[in-house]
């Protein structure tokens, strides 16, 4: 694992992309494995906490991060502008690993967040490696033309039929013909692919979305059932084996 640090940045750009979701990128030279995340804040005193992201892209320049309007902390990095300053504590988490060449990546709502750098970080890793991507809204998609520059092929669909097909992404999903999938959303869509990957015989990685306080494990907040007893989402996970997680709580 890279070595956690906690940094300050420069704002190099936030853009909104869609009601209540916005893609803030900060400059500088930062390390992360796909799937992990950091923990940021703007502010010096209110909000007490920092607030976590996963890590949308990398590149030597830079480090990006896709993130939702849904509080105060979020409210305050999405009024961020170019030459803002940031804290960001990491790279925190586990992340994913790659295991195999027919890879599926599976995200829903701003669960596609850690799907763009795992994507690019494979295919450049394995020019080999055939990834595609499932993306599910509940409006009109967004990022497509750069989430179609990092694999094979992209689907998508929409609660309201915008963009995409009508219905949920889980329902047009199947793992045949994968190796391995990936995914991270909602409990329910990650409880749905857990159970049709399982009677495919596909492993299925999912990283969980929990209210993280700290990032390092210490004050358990975001602690989870598994059928290995309880786990840190920020330290142990936020990747785990479909098969441990009891997504019913």
């Amino acid at each position: 694992m890279a070595e956690i640090a906690v940094r300050t940045a420069s704002v190099l750009h936030n853009k909104h992309i869609a009601p209540n979701v916005f893609r803030l990128e900060v400059e500088g030279s930062f390390r992360a494995k796909p799937g992990q995340f950091y923990m940021l804040r703007s502010w010096r005193h209110d909000p007490l906490l920092f607030r976590p992201m996963s890590v949308f892209d990398r590149t030597e320049e830079s480090l990006s991060f896709l993130c939702a309007t849904r509080g105060r902390g979020t409210d305050l990095l999405s009024r961020l502008s170019a030459g803002d300053g940031l804290t960001l504590l990491g790279p925190l988490g586990n992340g994913w690993e790659r295991i195999d060449e027919r890879i599926a990546l599976i995200g829903g709502g701003t669960g596609i967040a850690p799907l763009y750098y795992t994507a690019k970080y494979f295919a450049a890793k394995d020019r080999s490696a055939a990834i595609d991507i499932y993306l599910g809204f509940r409006g009109r998609p967004f990022l497509q033309e750069e989430f179609a520059q990092v694999a094979q092929r992209v689907y998508r669909s929409s609660e309201s039929g915008e963009g995409g097909e009508e219905g949920l992404i889980t329902e047009i999903f199947n793992p045949s013909g994968y190796d391995t999938c990936y995914a991270c959303g909602p409990p329910a869509m990650l409880a749905a692919l857990s159970k049709v990957c399982q009677g495919a015989g596909i492993p299925l990685f999912v990283s969980l979305e929990e209210r993280i306080a700290c990032g390092i494990g210490a004050c358990l907040g975001c602690a989870v059932r598994t059928r290995k007893g309880m786990k840190r989402v920020c330290k142990d996970g936020p990747v785990f084996r479909a098969e441990e997680v009891f997504f019913d709580g």
